[in-house]
């Protein structure tokens, strides 16, 4: 399959380099882009006219979203469903309609910067170098405050019917599948998804920079087909 790689927050298209190569080895060809857009609509109408220009509803993409572009990529997904074969969340989820990525990011000179690694819990940093660390903030892009604090809103019931993969760092896959199980509020799109798989990575937030062979992995494996049940 054709997949789409959106990176997340204060990153650029080349945050996926390291995984690229995974999923090429793997049959699938692959592109990376970088979010476009100073509002969270206008990242979502960027997202969707690529959607227009590489799928058909013959030949559907994979939309992966790491952080806080999962929401992105989701909103995306809504508006054209049908041209969305799969969705990988790397680390992320879909937030409930009226909800944002995260409200409280301090704003500094009108835009969002990479805040400070002591903000982080330690789950979030888990594997994430002083050379890693360091690449990062090298690479960091402040982010729109807009991206950040508007609301998602969604209007196709089609997109509960796109399949779904969670590739769970942060939090262990078994406590993420019991939240989804117990329809915790945060959960509803997941709850909503008619396929939902969950996989779980144990490194930090940024899996393409502490994991990547081991994230390229696991997107191969939720990509891969299911097995037939024989009569």
């Amino acid at each position: 399959m054709h997949v789409i790689l959106v990176p997340g927050f204060w990153l650029d298209a080349s945050a996926w380099d390291a995984v690229v190569p995974v999923l090429r080895a793997a049959g699938h060809s692959v592109e990376a882009v970088t979010r476009q857009g100073s509002t969270l609509d206008e990242q979502v109408a960027s997202l969707v006219a690529r959607l227009d220009a590489v799928a058909t509803p013959d030949e559907p993409v994979v939309l992966a979203g790491h952080s806080g572009a999962g929401p992105i990529a989701y909103m995306a997904a809504d508006q054209r469903p049908t041209l969305v074969g799969h969705l990988l969340y790397v680390d992320t989820f879909p937030g409930p309609e009226g909800s944002c990525v995260n409200d409280e990011l301090p704003v500094v000179d009108g835009v969002v910067p990479l805040p400070s690694w002591g903000v982080w819990e330690a789950a979030t940093l888990r594997g994430m170098t002083d050379a890693i660390r360091a690449d990062v903030e090298r690479r960091a892009i402040p982010e729109p405050v807009a991206v950040t604090r508007d609301r998602f809103h969604y209007a196709d019931p089609a997109r509960h019917g796109i399949p779904a993969t969670v590739i769970s760092c942060e939090i262990p896959a078994g406590e993420l599948a019991t939240m989804v199980a117990d329809h915790h509020a945060w959960t509803t799109e997941l709850v909503a998804t008619e396929e939902l798989a969950i996989l779980g990575l144990e490194t930090g937030h940024w899996p393409m920079f502490t994991a990547p062979d081991e994230l390229g992995a696991l997107m191969v494996q939720a990509l891969a087909p299911h097995p037939t049940v024989g009569p």
